[in-house]
């Protein structure tokens, strides 16, 4: 015979009926739901991980490229001002006074009883203006020999004027008067072939 509770429902054990089966639906859904942001949450954080070190080492490869560009800056740098250093210096060298030739020059066109006592020049290599200049002064038997020595060393090679600042006599001897004089030259450039000595002055060809 099947027992009978009489006493109220509200005051009877609850039991497994098994009658309420969407408590458990709602349960793995709930687990489900959270499986799911676990799972966002996991990726999401190893993709900000992942940004992030992608973004360290293209900053730390733009640093590397920043110093290399600033080393081959500086390279370029050397060697621009190496390139202008050169070219200043052969610039100089190919429109340098040529002083040996001068020397040379003035030797051979001075009467032989003239001589030179001072020689000082200045603008020597500059390739503007009137060019270089030179101061002398020296001695001659008389003021017709200064005026010979003048016209003579009109015909230095490149001088554009020779102007006579005094002449005076000084004495007796060989050397009776003193005179000094200026002499202008072309600016020097550098010539396409080789210049001879012209005979006249004693060049060999």
């Amino acid at each position: 015979m099947r027992p009978i509770n009489l006493l109220p429902a509200r005051y009877q054990p609850a039991r497994a009926s098994g009658q309420r089966p969407g408590i458990g639906y709602a349960a793995i859904g709930i687990l489900a739901a959270l499986l799911v942001m676990v799972l966002l949450y996991v990726v999401t954080n190893n993709g900000i991980n992942d940004a992030k070190e992608k973004t360290a080492k293209a900053q730390a490869e733009q640093q590397a490229a920043e110093v290399r560009i600033g080393q081959l800056q500086a390279y370029g740098d050397f060697a621009q001002l190496k390139q202008s250093r050169e070219a200043a210096v052969r610039g100089v060298a190919e429109v340098r006074f040529d002083y040996e030739r001068l020397m040379r020059e003035v030797a051979l066109v001075l009467p032989h009883d003239t001589y030179l006592t001072s020689f000082s020049a200045s603008g020597g290599g500059t390739t503007t203006g009137t060019g270089p200049s030179l101061s002398v002064g020296g001695c001659a038997p008389s003021h017709p020999g200064v005026a010979t020595a003048i016209v003579r060393l009109r015909k230095l090679h490149n001088v554009t004027d020779v102007n006579l600042s005094n002449s005076n006599k000084s004495g007796t001897g060989p050397c009776k008067v003193t005179w000094a004089a200026t002499l202008t030259f072309n600016p020097e450039t550098a010539p396409t072939v080789p210049e001879p000595v012209p005979a006249r002055l004693g060049g060999g060809q």
